[in-house]
């Protein structure tokens, strides 16, 4: 054999020892990649019970606990779960286990066909924007992450515009009731009332990132949404209550420290924390909690209710008071 011959014979074997290595990594480590960069896991083949907790548990180590004993621990009983399992079914508890010790509270490992989905698939109210007392309230309800986003950012946006230009003196956002899901239209359409910068930060082990809002546009909170109607220099009276979850505590940070806005109403659930959500291909949906949320302030939240600056049990009457009061808009 020519030495032509031998150095192509020798690339080909390279080449192809890279392939099957490349495959290999791919098989082990596909689900996890794909998973973080698309929000959906994609196995090449069979997603065994073995795979899936691999992948499960590969995306818990971002969790706010993960270096803790008590995932490690619930980690390796998943793993022995998992070796002895013959389908998902088998699987599922433990590895629901190890998510809640990765991520906290705010984490879940949902089954396929679960009738307790939670935000995932509850009701939703809409969005509304009516004027009381020259006063524009924009009522402001959890939404779906594959909800009509768009809508709904623009139905709050074109509303404050329109009580704005009618001469509304000040702003009620109301979120009683919201239980989260994506807050990128929740602040998207209330941008009009919150200077442009960061609004908000999201805390993990390893890192900070912002939420920014810039105009009518919002970017680093779920869903990056683009609304109009420009900007509002209006006081802002925010309503909580014990069901204000998630995403809607989230909104409810990013006016606290504003000289123009004060809280009312009742402690929040405590959920103010940042989840990812991946989709699995049996229809198992993991609600991972990676960081905690930042105000303005420096104060950061996770799993304690949020505080509002004035707890009372008729929030709206006190808000319109303050408005009142404090900005004339009566």
């Amino acid at each position: 054999m020519s030495t032509a011959k031998k150095v192509l014979t020798t690339i080909a074997a390279v080449f192809g020892v890279l392939l099957i290595a490349a495959g290999a990594v791919a098989y082990v480590y596909g689900p996890t990649v794909t998973a973080m960069f698309t929000g959906t896991a994609k196995f090449m083949g069979t997603d065994t019970p073995k795979r899936y907790a691999s992948t499960v548990l590969n995306l818990a180590e971002q969790g706010i606990y993960a270096d803790s004993k008590e995932f490690e621990d619930a980690k390796a009983r998943a793993k022995e779960a998992a070796k002895q399992a013959d389908t998902l079914f088998d699987v599922y508890p433990a590895l629901e286990d190890a998510v809640k010790a990765a991520g906290g509270k705010h984490s879940r490992l949902i089954e396929p066909d679960n009738p307790n989905l939670g935000w995932t698939m509850e009701e939703k109210s809409e969005a509304t924007v009516s004027v009381e007392d020259r006063v524009a309230v924009a009522t402001v309800p959890g939404v779906d992450r594959h909800s009509d986003v768009q809508g709904y950012a623009d139905t709050l946006a074109t509303g404050l515009a329109s009580a704005r230009d009618a001469g509304a003196c000040g702003a009620v956002v109301d979120l009683r009731g919201n239980d989260g899901g994506d807050m990128g239209p929740m602040i998207a359409g209330l941008s009009s009332l919150l200077p442009d910068g960061t609004v908000l930060e999201f805390v993990s082990r390893t890192n900070t990132s912002q939420v920014t809002v810039e105009g009518n546009s919002v970017s680093g909170g779920g869903t990056p949404v683009t609304t109009s109607g420009g900007k509002w220099e209006a006081p802002v009276a925010v309503l909580v209550d014990g069901d204000t979850a998630s995403s809607g505590e989230a909104t409810m940070l990013s006016f606290r420290g504003l000289e123009h806005s004060q809280s009312f109403g009742s402690p929040t659930a405590g959920y103010a924390s940042a989840n990812m959500v991946y989709d699995f291909p049996d229809g198992s949906l993991l609600m991972l909690t990676i960081a905690k949320d930042k105000a303005r302030t420096g104060e950061e939240f996770a799993e304690d209710p949020v505080q509002p600056d004035v707890e009372t049990d008729t929030p709206l009457e006190q808000a319109k008071q303050w408005l009142a009061t404090e900005h004339g808009c009566k």
